[in-house]
């Protein structure tokens, strides 16, 4: 499902929490607040921890619990930065974005398709719209399992 951007956010694969994040993905949940109250985000590929900007993110707790960056080149293949308005930060093999979303290579097709419709297509009198219907599209799309 892809996941709808903050202004500076930190994407993670699942896959890669579970295999090298100290308590895989239920200590990630509780160790940055996945809840329902929180800005952080996650659907079923990804994590997202989200900030006002990308300098507020404080990285030694990832590094402690076992994720790498190397900051020579300021790159990680554990997670990504992304900003809504500076793009993705460095290049994955697992992630895909666009200026309002980010979603793994792996999620289905049709949200994809949604998230490229809804961010690169939409007017924003087609968004208003659609608000004001009480349909709000600019969020994480969720379709079901």
């Amino acid at each position: 499902m892809p996941l709808y951007l903050d202004n500076a956010n930190l994407i993670f694969s699942k896959a890669i929490i579970e295999a090298k994040y100290a308590g895989g993905c239920e200590q990630f949940r509780n160790d940055w607040k996945m809840d329902s109250n929180s800005v952080n985000d996650e659907d079923d590929e990804l994590f997202m921890l989200a900030v006002i900007n990308v300098d507020e993110f404080d990285l030694y707790p990832l590094f402690k619990k076992g994720l790498s960056f190397d900051s020579e080149k300021q790159t990680s293949t554990d997670f990504v930065a992304v900003g809504r308005y500076d793009g993705v930060f460095w290049e994955t093999n697992w992630l895909k974005a666009n200026a309002s979303f980010a979603w793994h290579v792996n999620c289905k097709k049709e949200q994809e398709e949604r998230a490229i419709e809804i961010s690169e297509h939409m007017t924003m009198d087609v968004l208003e719209e659609l608000l004001n219907k009480g349909i709000e599209v600019l969020k994480t799309i969720r379709t079901g399992k």
